[in-house]
């Protein structure tokens, strides 16, 4: 049997509003993850009009498992447009930039005249080193009634074409992926229409000296193909009737032409997702880039979610001096219970707040109190007992952790969310963080098992 042909699998699509779309995708399919490998079987996701506020921005959409991602967020109206590209972590870009295009013809000087385009997130550039993909949502030119966008639109589709034939002289690949806002012939329409019924002579005379120069990577594969469209209205019973457009495209250079396997269009599921099909592009596997840094826009250096250097962790009282890094401790930790000192805070069936105090004693060395290997090991069953356990601790006790060098570490005012009392209910009950009866200690509240948590590294 023929060994099986390695590819690259790009996905594009326009989600009309990412957040919503990809949060049930999750619940669906497991996790976001999950849905990119194992139901899109992409290596890249390519979404147009994600609608995400850049300070809204959520971790879990950031930093999808297995992907690294990059942004390109509208800076005029906010919630607005923007594209978002996904990229496996072995196939990590060399660049990436967002909202880039050549503003310029090479007889023009006229580059102020068009930097309102790059200030919707409407493209995202990413290097591949075999070729530059572009992830583009197209303008759309503002309704029916006066179109008062089409200059705006017009100018978009004439700084993009610019850019690809910029790479292109440059010695690059282009590859362009998403939402062109415009259909290019009758075919591409539904029967009831015309082409120059929908779109106007300038929309489609761009149309047609771009993919003059450019492959329609669709209707290379399917050139005879008819009623196959990528969008339909939401307010009627369109989709139903599969009355629609094809205005959602993947294009090429002509001399990246052969390293395309199959392009098709994906109707996707549930429909409420999206007004739009997604774009599905198959080429070969490229070649390995190799190992290099992360470019500056991906997800990975993202400042609002890297932690904060200067944020102190219970690890760090365990090193020797403030500036040591934390190490295996020479002797190994156990648990033993002592008594709480008379005027002490004591857990209750009733809730409230609590006084926990660690105590850091030596470990008894086999020069004095333990010669016995099963003695430490029983101390040691101890230890994971507590955290398997969560914790569990009487009214009268309190948790020691035994070390080389004695120290006291009080923690004041720890929630015992997650601790027995004598009847074995937990000691809050169903009190969620901040309902009445819970208390906090400076308005965050901790539990007892996320101080274990950091000291055993889980």
């Amino acid at each position: 049997m023929a060994e099986e042909q390695k590819i690259l699998r790009v996905v594009s699509w326009n989600v009309n509003g990412l957040y919503s779309t990809l949060k049930d995708a999750a619940s669906r399919y497991q996790s976001a993850s999950y849905y990119f490998s194992d139901v899109l079987h992409a290596d890249i996701v390519c979404f147009q009009e994600a609608k995400i506020q850049e300070e809204k921005l959520e971790k879990w959409m950031a930093f999808v498992p297995s992907y690294d991602s990059y942004w390109a967020f509208s800076q005029e109206k906010k919630g607005y447009s923007g594209v978002v590209t996904y990229v496996k972590d072995k196939l990590l870009p060399l660049d990436a930039r967002a909202d880039w295009l050549v503003t310029q013809d090479d007889d023009s000087d006229d580059e102020a005249s068009t930097a309102d385009l790059c200030k919707e997130g409407r493209i995202m550039y990413t290097d591949h080193g075999s070729f530059v993909l572009l992830n583009v949502y197209v303008p759309n030119a503002g309704g029916q009634i006066g179109q008062p966008r089409m200059d705006f639109k017009l100018r978009y589709l004439k700084a993009l074409q610019k850019t690809c034939d910029a790479l292109v002289r440059s010695g690059r690949h282009v590859v362009v992926v998403g939402d062109f806002n415009v259909a290019h012939r009758d075919i591409d329409v539904h029967s009831r229409w015309k082409i120059a019924e929908i779109y106007t002579v300038e929309e489609r005379e761009w149309i047609d000296g771009f993919l003059n120069k450019y492959v329609d990577l669709y209707r290379h594969f399917h050139p005879n193909e008819t009623d196959v469209f990528s969008v339909w209205n939401q307010k009627t019973e369109a989709r139903i009737h599969n009355e629609g457009l094809r205005i959602d495209f993947a294009v090429c250079d002509k001399g990246f032409l052969p390293q395309v396997i199959d392009v098709d269009i994906m109707k996707m599921v549930p429909k409420k997702w999206s007004d739009h099909a997604a774009v599905v592009m198959v080429l070969k596997e490229q070649p390995c880039l190799g190992s290099h840094p992360a470019p500056a826009l991906s997800s990975r250096n993202l400042k609002q979610f890297i932690d904060d250097p200067r944020q102190k962790k219970l690890t760090s009282l365990f090193s020797r001096g403030s500036g040591s890094q934390v190490s295996e401790p020479k002797e190994r930790l156990c648990l033993a219970p002592v008594p709480v000192s008379e005027g002490e805070q004591q857990f209750s069936e009733e809730g409230g707040e609590h006084s926990l105090e660690m105590v850091l004693q030596p470990l008894p060395s086999q020069n004095n109190d333990v010669t016995d290997s099963a003695s430490v090991m029983a101390r040691d069953n101890e230890f994971d007992s507590v955290l398997r356990e969560q914790n569990t601790i009487q009214d009268s006790q309190c948790v020691v952790i035994s070390q080389k060098d004695e120290c006291v570490v009080r923690v004041p005012n720890v929630s015992a969310i997650g601790m027995k009392s004598r009847t074995g209910k937990g000691v809050l009950g169903n009190k969620r963080k901040g309902e009445p009866g819970t208390s906090t200690a400076g308005g965050k509240q901790r539990s007892l098992v996320s101080f274990f948590k950091a000291v055993t590294g889980d």
